[in-house]
């Protein structure tokens, strides 16, 4: 029966370690959990453990510290470690890369990102086990250079990952079926061939040089050594390079095992999954977390360069009866419209966002004056005043426009936001299709 991969959640709030367990366990992971660091480094060293989930912030030990320390132990130096964090700095990401972790996941937590990330690095896990395994069976039976060849012609197929193996001079001595399933090569073209040469030379790559000439000949191993390439056959491929150096003995050839990972899928993935957090689905405009950063730097920038940042809160005038009397399909087509429409008036610098529903939101930064932002709702009022195509449907939306200024409206995001909000509603109150400044009352 096949193991079930064990991962150590650490969280001090039990409801969360709950929503892990939620996730995870109907996936077929089994859940240790411990409450504060100590805890987990005791887990850790009581338990057969594949992989730990870590919340940075949690009393006594945070998750930094728990990773350095994890890192300084040989038995679970490459045990993967994922962050659980809402800190969003680059340098608390830095911080906690320096510490010795391998990915992070941002709170609230995505269950989608989650399993894909946990899936991810429990596959080079494995594999790391697997070569691990491999060569120190190797090292036991200390086995000569011709031995180490049909050792590793017995073992190399057993490898679903692409894996070949060089001698001393670069040259194919073995390469597993699912090398050639993957790169479309065939073994009379691939068997004594100078790895650079294979498939009419798509293998002189830069990079592949680099690791090969440059960083093998002072390391013994080498793992996830990342090459961006495109093959002319097979197209662009992301791959992950593992390399082991086995020297059966003085004076005996050196033979290199060369693991190779497809990781263009999951580096697509990891893009949809920003772009989902970041991007609204049905009118790719920034969502709320975007503005949010977005807005942050206009801010600090204007509060630097002492100019002013616009604000404008907008909505659709009866959009609900368009969504009623036609469909929800054409209201989403009415959105994509409009949402166009912003876009199109927008200044190099300027944002606008989809907060959800109707409403929309906009950011121009460094404004000398607010006669800037005024000009800019004249010109999305004119441009809503004409008749929008929704398949085959012409509608006649107008919008209402509310505006707040830093620093004269509210220095910081969320009064600016509810000021411009207030001030949408009294476009609203005065008649619609109209924009109105926000004035104190």
């Amino acid at each position: 029966m096949k193991k079930k991969p064990v991962i150590l959640v650490a969280d001090d709030q039990p409801q969360n370690i709950e929503l892990f367990e939620a996730y995870l366990v109907p996936q077929g992971y089994k859940i240790i959990r411990a409450s504060n660091g100590k805890e987990a480094l005791e887990k850790l060293s009581g338990n057969q453990i594949d992989l730990i989930l870590l919340d940075v912030m949690m009393p006594g030990m945070n998750g930094f510290e728990i990773t350095r320390r994890v890192r300084k132990d040989k038995t679970h130096r490459l045990l993967p470690i994922i962050l659980v964090t809402t800190l969003r700095e680059t340098e608390d990401r830095i911080r906690g890369f320096e510490a010795g972790c391998d990915d992070f996941i941002s709170k609230p937590v995505d269950k989608t990102e989650l399993l894909v990330r946990v899936r991810s690095l429990l596959k080079v896990k494995n594999y790391n086990d697997l070569m691990s395994k491999y060569l120190k069976e190797l090292e036991t039976a200390k086995i000569y250079a011709q031995e180490a060849r049909e050792y590793a012609e017995s073992i190399i197929n057993t490898v679903r990952e692409p894996l070949i193996v060089l001698d001393q001079d670069l040259r194919v001595v073995k390469a597993s079926r699912s090398f050639y399933d993957v790169f479309k090569v065939k073994p009379e073209e691939t068997m004594g061939q100078l790895i650079y040469d294979l498939g009419n030379k798509q293998w002189d790559i830069p990079r592949l040089r680099e690791l090969l000439e440059t960083i093998l000949p002072q390391e013994t191993t080498f793992d996830d050594f990342e090459v961006d390439y495109e093959f002319a056959v097979i197209g662009r491929r992301i791959m992950l390079l593992n390399a082991r150096q086995i020297q059966s003995g003085p004076e005996k050839d050196r033979l290199i095992l060369l693991s190779i990972e497809d990781f263009t899928e999951h580096r697509e993935s990891e893009k949809r999954i920003q772009y989902m957090a970041f991007y609204d689905s049905l009118t790719c405009l920034p969502n709320r977390d975007l503005f949010s950063d977005r807005l942050g730097v206009a801010l600090v920038n204007a509060g630097r360069n002492k100019t002013k940042v616009g604000i404008m809160m907008l909505d659709l005038d009866n959009f609900k009866d368009v969504n009623d009397s036609l469909g929800h399909n054409v209201g989403d087509v009415l959105l994509k419209r409009a949402a166009e429409q912003l876009s199109a008036v927008l200044r190099k610098g300027d944002t606008v966002a989809r907060f959800g529903g109707d409403e929309f939101v906009m950011i121009f930064p460094d404004l000398e004056g607010i006669e800037d932002a005024i000009q800019v709702a004249q010109k999305i009022i004119d441009r809503f005043n004409k008749p929008f195509l929704a398949d085959t449907h012409q509608l006649f939306v107008t919008t209402s426009i509310g505006i707040a200024v830093y620093p004269d409206d509210g220095i910081d995001e969320g009064t600016l936001l509810k000021n411009a909000d207030i001030a949408m509603y009294q476009a609203k109150h005065a008649g619609r299709a109209q924009y109105k400044r926000y004035k104190k009352t």
